[in-house]
């Protein structure tokens, strides 16, 4: 029982966090329903990636690598990377660019901010 106990808790734990990450295959998909929030990034800028991405409530999160999605990437003109693009059933509503030094200026409440808005929106 010790065992189940501990699996469970482990597999919740791994669960909890975790941000999905889209390819060509399944990008169309994922973002077609409601709120999504897509961090475009690539592993060679790790260190820039926006570390808030799976703290954002309201919404669902994914990221983007630009090397295994690239189809979306070309399709919605990612020049820079990390790009932050929200999207409300499939259609881009705001996107966050970085600055000259690929650092993402937008800050954790800033997306948040914009998804409430989007939020808000819908029950007026």
């Amino acid at each position: 029982m010790r065992k189940l106990i501990l699996a469970l808790l482990l597999i919740c734990l791994s669960a909890y966090g975790s941000v999905e990450y889209l390819t060509n295959g399944n990008f169309n998909s994922k973002i077609s329903k409601g709120i999504v929030v897509v961090e475009y990034w690539a592993e060679w800028n790790n260190a820039n990636k926006f570390k808030e991405l799976k703290d954002l409530k309201d919404c669902t999160v994914y990221r983007a690598c630009i090397a295994k999605c690239s189809d979306a990437a070309s399709e919605y003109g990612i020049k820079a990377i990390p790009t932050v693009i929200i999207y409300d059933n499939g259609e881009e509503i705001k996107r966050f660019s970085p600055n000259i030094m690929l650092q993402l200026e937008a800050s954790g409440k800033d997306v948040q901010s914009a998804i409430d808005e989007i939020v808000l929106n819908k029950f007026q």
